[in-house]
């Protein structure tokens, strides 16, 4: 039943497969509509009859799903390559929390702003239950490149209406006064954002008595054998089989799943080590062009550098240099002339996807693009994907975990479904040139 008995409704529930009715309406309508389904039912999808997965990988991705599945009664063994948890992107110092609004609203704003509601809920969440974690919501100032961008950001806020506890434009004035240091131009004001330690998230997600970690181990290849997915080692070794299979390692999940269509590649992004101790304090996070942190443990996290097909690990001066530009932009005269070749940091490869957004669902069977329905087209029994968070993973990581194992689970979802399509890696198969052509403009 609803209120509503427009023409769009009656029309939209009918394509449905209701048949439709008015009826008295309640309160103050004078009519309202009721319906029943006549249509056919999609068919149920199968639950595993194990609840058990293995996991590849035990970054945010790795760890976020684990922890949500085991919320739900679900035995977990991740599988790292590393010798321990977080050596990739999720490794670094701190990284900044917060969702990233537009004027249109779009796909990435929605998903970002839906991730970064469910993460707070998540983290309140984690601390509720004792477990530790490394992270402020201290607020995060997003500061525009120049003029032009101070207006368009000024625009964003006043065409959007959301309260301004969540978000609100400050001038340059009133950004200085709340970093505590010059800014060279207003932008946005996320009061509740900040930053997180992301090594401290993956410890606190896997802080569950049915969640096992095996470090050192290498998957080489998978299998589906009979009902389960064996994973093997580079020797042709069984390394474990169950019945749900999880690529949460990056990149490298198109090289297990044999996926080469799948357009995910790894990006290296150089992260600078500024020492406190030369720097004023700062209160808040601020970023723009790039990211500073407070901070943490005797260094502010400074970043981050995106360079594609590039996979050297070694620190460069030129992106810590790269970095202090970037600083001095939103921060002018902040970094004292700090001396880019006496700088530590941390270089990792982010998974980043031709579209920017993450990739979170089902593996699809082939790259075969005749079927242009994702409802309908044929998927890997009990073979997920999870990855693609890029720059973003902090943000996105807990919401996809949440999402992935109500998929996994069959349970309703916690986004709208077109957002869900936006972050299904079968988007892929179905359209291609669209998402190429997208990429390249």
């Amino acid at each position: 039943a609803t209120w509503s008995v427009s023409g769009a409704v009656r029309e939209g529930l009918t394509r449905a497969g209701f048949q439709v009715q008015k009826a008295t309406g309640f309160a103050e309508k004078r009519e309202m509509l009721t319906g029943q389904f006549r249509g056919q039912a999609p068919a149920a999808a199968s639950l595993p009859a194990e609840r058990r997965a293995l996991v590849i990988g035990a970054g945010l991705a790795g760890t976020g799903i684990a922890e949500r599945l085991a919320s739900r009664g679900w035995s977990i063994r991740i599988l790292e390559a590393q010798s321990a948890i977080a050596q990739g992107a999720s490794g670094n110092l701190a990284g900044a929390f917060r969702p990233l609004p537009s004027k249109d609203d779009n796909p990435l704003s929605r998903i970002t702003r839906a991730g970064f509601l469910y993460g707070l809920r998540h983290i309140n969440a984690l601390q509720a239950r004792g477990k530790p974690l490394l992270w402020d919501g201290c607020g995060v100032l997003h500061l525009a490149r120049n003029a032009q961008q101070e207006t368009r950001q000024q625009q964003v806020v006043d065409a959007l209406q959301w309260p301004q506890d969540f978000m609100d434009w400050v001038s340059a004035a009133e950004a200085t006064k709340i970093a505590g240091h010059t800014a060279a131009f207003g932008g946005w004001w996320f009061p509740t954002a900040g930053w997180i330690q992301p090594a401290s998230l993956c410890e606190a997600n896997l802080d569950s008595a049915t969640i096992t970690l095996s470090t050192d181990i290498r998957v080489e290849r998978i299998a589906r054998v009979g009902n389960q997915w064996a994973v093997y080692d580079a020797d042709g070794n069984l390394i474990d089989e169950a019945p749900t299979l999880i690529l949460a390692n990056a990149a490298e999940a198109k090289r297990l799943a044999a996926a080469e269509w799948l357009p995910l590649q790894a990006v290296r992004g150089q992260v600078s080590h500024l020492p406190i101790a030369q720097l004023a304090p700062l209160p808040v996070v601020v970023c723009g062009q790039g990211y500073i942190t407070p901070g943490i443990g005797g260094h502010a996290a400074l970043g981050a550098s995106f360079v594609a097909d590039d996979f050297d690990l070694a620190l460069r001066e030129a992106e810590h240099q790269e970095n202090l530009d970037k600083l001095d932009q939103m921060l002018p005269g902040y970094n004292h002339a700090i001396d880019p070749s006496q700088m530590d940091g941390r270089t990792s490869f982010r998974p980043v996807s031709i579209d920017r957004l993450p990739m979170v669902g089902a593996m699809p069977r082939s790259a075969d693009d005749t079927c242009y329905k994702l409802s309908t087209l044929s998927r890997e029994d009990g073979l997920w994907l999870i990855t693609g968070f890029g720059a973003r993973g902090l943000v996105w990581s807990s919401l996809s975990s949440e999402l992935l194992a109500s998929r996994i689970c069959n349970e309703p979802l916690p986004l709208e479904r077109s957002l869900v399509d936006a972050m299904d890696p079968a988007r892929f198969v179905l359209s291609p040139p669209k998402h190429s052509a997208r990429a390249e403009g």
